[in-house]
């Protein structure tokens, strides 16, 4: 830092902005950080909310991607506190016949768990997760931890496979849940995939995201899979932070952002709220860990933008889907009815609750209508399992949530408030049939409803409390997010 200005400031602490600003630092450049809550992490939060001794991840629970590139080896993050346990059992779905397929990390056992339902099904398992491993080794996971490229030139290696290629790029621009219906005849194992693929995005209808198949099927798969960070996902947020500042780098909680100055087409500095001004650099920059509308609407001003930045930043989407999720601290832990099918299912990280991919749909198009899903889908999640600090011996700190309109019908963003309690309810009811026991009332210790509202709240960044800061359709991905008029990932700002 040179006459109190700094190289890089980083506005947002959460993991992105983090290892931006880790790489930064390492290089020799002075990095400030800036984060408007109390911890740094964004998403990587972990809190006792439900009851004294029982913690939860909020909206950071299973870790995969950073252990695939050079992020996690680079920053030395196990040498800083960040480790990790791998659960064999990766992912089930209970079945209202008091069946359950199990998805473990060993794909061969796998396909065994499906062959109970269709052996067919469990052949056509062990093709398409050989196809997708290849696809997410050779084209998905270079191009992660790649400056993002145009689509044809990612594209070119599958269309130079002729028919197979090009049915691989078919499937990637349907929805999960049609190519679900497409590969497998077994209604059960149909909606074991489709329900685990949706995760990725919250919903399965939506074309495009089809591509979500390598990721969530062969990621889940050795040798990757999904990994639980011990003590807590903020440890691996923690991490981040010692290697930054180990390397010189400056954190400053409780600093949330008012606006960022620009003059001549850069960014010259950044104002927190309590009114203190912080220079950039000559030759310095500003990266910002928000979205385009929240940094460039709220914090630039649109008055500084060029007609084309201006355009493409209106453009931007939401989701209009978030998530409601019931964070329970449990006597003991939940015991599947589906464990006299197959006990694995009481060692599984997440478990899904579902009757069918019709009735995903449905719940997609209640969000849609801006109602509560009425008969929802749940994804349960179970990391105290594998991971003994988040609940005290013996008991349960676990999580079930579902998609959910950001804005009622009747009353918007703020009707939430109201509702989520007899809201948390329902979903509670919809749980307990698939349960031997865990969900009796005198089994909660304590339970804590986060609607979307309370999202958006808690994580200012969250902005209509879309956890991926927009709509993930492939109109906003790759090289064309933030927008195409600027590619690749550029913002129409020049350097200093």
């Amino acid at each position: 830092m040179a006459g109190g200005a700094y190289d890089v400031v980083i506005v947002g602490g959460g993991h992105n902005g983090l290892t931006a600003g880790c790489y930064l630092a390492k290089a020799g450049k002075s990095v400030l950080v800036l984060e408007a809550r109390d911890v740094v992490g964004g998403g990587c939060a972990t809190k006792e909310v439900a009851a004294p001794g029982f913690r939860h991840n909020f909206h950071s629970n299973f870790h995969g991607i950073i252990h695939w590139g050079p992020v996690y080896r680079d920053l030395e993050l196990e040498a800083h506190g960040a480790s990790y346990v791998w659960p064999e059992n990766q992912f089930a779905h209970v079945f209202p016949d008091g069946r359950a397929l199990v998805g473990a990390r060993d794909p061969e056992r796998t396909a065994e768990n499906i062959a109970r339902f269709h052996k067919g099904d469990a052949e056509t398992f062990r093709e398409v997760h050989e196809i997708y491993r290849r696809v997410l080794e050779d084209g998905f996971i270079p191009a992660m931890f790649s400056q993002p490229q145009p689509p044809s030139r990612d594209l070119t290696p599958l269309e130079a496979m002729g028919a197979p290629g090009l049915g691989i790029i078919r499937n990637f621009l349907t929805t999960p849940n049609h190519l679900a219906r497409e590969l497998f005849d077994s209604p059960e194992v149909q909606t074991w995939i489709g329900f685990w693929v949706a995760q990725l995005a919250g919903t399965g209808d939506v074309f495009g995201l089809g591509a979500n198949y390598p990721v969530m099927v062969a990621g889940s798969m050795e040798p990757y899979g999904w990994a639980i960070c011990k003590g807590g996902s903020n440890q691996l947020a923690q991490a981040m932070a010692k290697h930054l500042q180990a390397h010189g780098g400056e954190i400053r909680p409780s600093a949330p952002v008012a606006r960022i100055e620009v003059e001549g087409g850069a960014a010259t500095a950044v104002v927190v709220e309590d009114g203190e001004r912080i220079p950039v650099a000559d030759g310095g920059i500003v990266v910002s860990n928000l979205d385009p509308k929240h940094t460039f609407q709220e914090l630039v001003g649109e008055e500084y933008l060029d007609p084309t930045m201006a355009r493409a930043v209106s453009r931007w989407r939401y989701d209009v889907m978030s998530m409601f999720c019931v964070y329970l601290a449990l006597e003991s832990p939940v015991r599947w009815r589906a464990a006299e099918f197959d006990d694995s299912v009481q060692r599984c990280f997440a478990v899904s609750v579902c009757e069918s991919l019709d009735v995903l749909d449905d719940n997609a198009s209640d969000c849609r209508l801006g109602v509560p899903p009425r008969r929802p889908g749940l994804f349960t999640v179970h990391p105290s399992l594998f991971e003994p600090s988040l609940a005290p011996a013996g008991t349960e700190s676990c999580f079930c949530e579902q998609i959910a309109p950001y804005e009622l019908r009747d009353g918007g963003r703020d009707a939430w408030e109201a509702l989520k309690e007899e809201y948390a309810e329902v979903v509670l009811d919809r749980w307990r049939p698939y349960l031997a026991s865990g969900l009796e009332p005198e089994a909660v210790v304590g339970l804590y409803a986060s609607s979307p509202s309370d999202i958006e709240g808690r994580r200012p960044s969250t902005k209509r409390a879309d956890g991926n800061h927009g709509g993930m359709s492939q109109s906003q991905q790759g090289v064309i997010r933030p927008s195409h008029s600027y590619p690749p990932i550029r913002t129409g700002f020049a350097h200093r």
